[in-house]
């Protein structure tokens, strides 16, 4: 098979300076790669670079994925914009600005010369360069709706209190609803997204537009930390292709070869990932202020008063029982009035392997407030066996269910209820964790999802 891909950023294992590692794992697990006919298959991709890979990366991403990849220019008018900051050029234009960028002529004309059988295109303004490609059989993965995700913002009480990400907002909304209302609907054009909601909400602004819902891949899976053991043998092992097996009714594995973790003791390890940002900041201040049953001024401090009234038969059941860790930027704020209320609390701003460092914790709490597609921290918590606590928003498009795999939370007061439950039945909760680890290996496997997605027709 002769296939050809056109990107925004570069594949990469991860996401560097964007989500160039959802192509990366697609290409890994469709089984497609491979360049010269060595496997009967012809792989080439044509990146703009826009996340900035060096050119020993860009080799290296060659070699790791058996692929051929060029090096695209952009524009020099693109250039100048950004160059002498000439962005207010974009308010008087009807789509977003990387919408008027094209494919050079003379890279058209090369791929066309190699008679394709499929052309990929990466990055959801990009419709021009799939428009350059009239007859050929193409896919356009976008991965998400951009139109959505303004939409629902302009929703959020956070937004209308921030008057510039209010403007912005409403600024960009119209642009991406316009460029999505105006995608060709050629049937020989398939569109790709990782929200089952994004899906929708193009069917519904595009009539007749081939808009599917694939799942997401899972990237990494890693032989645990058990009780902060490493087996050195595992520890780096991939089990993207690992059979799997469905929980029976009862909620027990007949045949597993990944065994169920157990938490640590005598204090559980929960993990709170990501950055504190305006996806996460509102939900997080209600949960924290649940979590050390305080109020907390701006400044993130409690005053004498509360410091000496902290606590309560909640908070110190909480305490005796949980250690929590914050990994991300900007948390100083609550790291502190948690440790000001007794909570045993650490606060990582960087992990060079991220993977092994979650493996290292047995629950993860997401309160994410806002967002479309699939949230990729809580995935990646998923498949290494992490119990995920999350809002709608962090766990929509991923294959668990509330209770059986995972917990959905709509209120803060829920987690704290969750937390206080958890090592009563300790049991329950690890196997909660299992399935939602066995779902996610099974439905989000990255060899089933590209074989769904080049299967496109």
């Amino acid at each position: 098979m002769k296939l050809c891909m056109i990107t925004t950023m570069t594949p990469s294992s991860e996401n560097i300076r964007g989500t160039s590692a959802l192509p990366y794992h697609l290409i890994k697990g469709g089984g497609l790669n491979g360049y010269g006919n060595v496997n009967g298959n012809l792989f080439e991709i044509y990146t703009f670079n826009n996340n900035g890979l060096s050119d020993e990366k860009i080799a290296e991403v060659e070699k790791e994925l058996d692929v051929r990849i060029h090096k695209v220019p952009l524009p020099k008018w693109f250039l100048f914009v950004f160059k002498f900051r000439l962005l207010f050029v974009r308010l008087f234009l009807k789509y977003p600005l990387h919408h008027y960028v094209k494919l050079p002529q003379q890279y058209v004309d090369e791929i066309k010369a190699k008679e394709p059988d499929l052309i990929w295109v990466y990055g959801a303004e990009w419709s021009k360069v799939v428009n350059q490609f009239d007859g050929f059989r193409r896919i356009h993965t976008l991965p998400d709706s951009e139109a959505l995700y303004y939409y629902r913002m302009l929703g959020q009480r956070f937004v209308t209190h921030d008057w510039k990400l209010f403007w912005r907002c409403a600024f960009m909304y119209p642009k991406f609803l316009a460029l999505e209302r105006d995608y060709s609907i050629d049937s020989s054009i398939h569109y790709h997204l990782v929200g089952e909601e994004d899906a929708k909400f193009m069917r519904m602004m595009n009539p007749g537009i081939q808009a599917y819902f694939i799942r997401h891949p899972h990237y990494e899976v890693r032989q645990h930390f058990v009780n902060d053991n490493v087996n050195a043998n595992d520890n780096h092992i991939e089990l993207q292709n690992a059979e799997v097996n469905v929980l029976t009714p009862k909620g027990m594995s007949e045949q597993s070869s990944l065994p169920i973790r157990k938490f640590h003791q005598p204090k559980i390890k929960v993990l709170i990932a990501g950055q504190y940002n305006y996806y996460m900041k509102q939900e997080a201040d209600l949960l924290i202020e649940q979590i050390c049953n305080v109020n907390v001024n701006d400044n993130g401090n409690l005053s004498a008063a509360q410091y000496e009234n902290v606590g309560g038969e909640i908070v110190n059941v909480l305490k005796e029982h949980y250690v929590f860790t914050f990994l991300g930027k900007g948390w100083e704020k609550h790291v502190e009035t948690m440790r000001q209320t007794g909570y045993e609390v650490e606060h990582i701003t960087f992990a060079p392997d991220y993977i092994e460092e979650i493996c290292k914790h047995d629950i993860q709490i997401t309160p994410i407030v806002i967002g479309t597609g699939t949230k990729g921290k809580v995935l990646d918590a998923l498949a290494n066996g992490l119990l995920v606590i999350g809002t709608p928003y962090a766990m929509e498009n991923i294959a668990v269910e509330h209770g059986v795999s995972c917990i959905v939370y709509l209120k803060p007061e829920e987690v704290i209820k969750i937390l206080q439950d958890i090592p009563k039945n300790i049991l329950k909760y690890e196997e909660m964790a299992a399935d939602g680890q066995r779902q996610v290996l099974k439905h989000h496997d990255r060899k089933l999802i590209a074989k769904q997605l080049f299967g496109l027709r």
